[in-house]
């Protein structure tokens, strides 16, 4: 029986060098990974319902513009609950003749400043107070008038927006008869 070892000519690897990483101290990996839906800070918010019509009809001509608003905050396990908003929307001056809103229904709405003129648009605000969290996520519709010039209906753009200290805001534009 024949035996053989063979030597590398080179140095031997030491054990230290062969073992690197065991001689070192130990390293402890304390960060995780968060989830997504962890960096939402705020609430978000969405118009659920936007519409806008002629109303209050004399004969063919309508005296009124009626407009319905809903705002819902998206369900999140980390948002905040939402206790008020603001909402906004502006009409065109040649068709909204101005002054207080008119008939404004829903539970926590009230009507706020109008601004602007007939030389360009009017503009109202709202504000509602209440809760809106994940198992009550909407808020009760806003239902308003808005006096009219007596002047033919025609199509305009009209943008709502919806603002909140705990959300981040939302709005939707629509194109309506006014």
């Amino acid at each position: 029986m024949t035996e053989s070892t063979t030597r590398d000519s080179g140095p031997a690897a030491s054990r230290r060098a062969l073992l690197g990483a065991a001689w070192t101290a130990p390293v402890v990996v304390a960060a995780s990974t968060a989830p997504a839906y962890a960096a939402s800070a705020a609430a978000s918010l969405v118009l659920d319902t936007f519409a806008v019509y002629p109303d209050d009809y004399n004969g063919a001509s309508p005296n009124r513009i009626k407009t319905q608003v809903q705002v819902r905050r998206e369900w999140s396990a980390t948002a905040p609950v939402v206790t008020s908003l603001t909402v906004t929307l502006s009409f065109p001056g040649t068709s909204a003749a101005g002054g207080a809103a008119l008939s404004v229904t829903g539970t926590g709405w009230a009507a706020g400043k109008v601004t602007g003129s007939s030389d360009t648009v009017w503009t109202y605000t709202f504000t509602w107070t209440g809760a809106l969290t994940n198992d009550a996520q909407s808020t009760p519709e806003l239902t308003f008038s808005v006096k009219r010039r007596n002047v033919p209906t025609t199509s305009a753009s009209l943008t709502v927006v919806a603002t909140s200290p705990q959300a981040t805001s939302a709005s939707r534009t629509i194109t309506a008869t006014v």
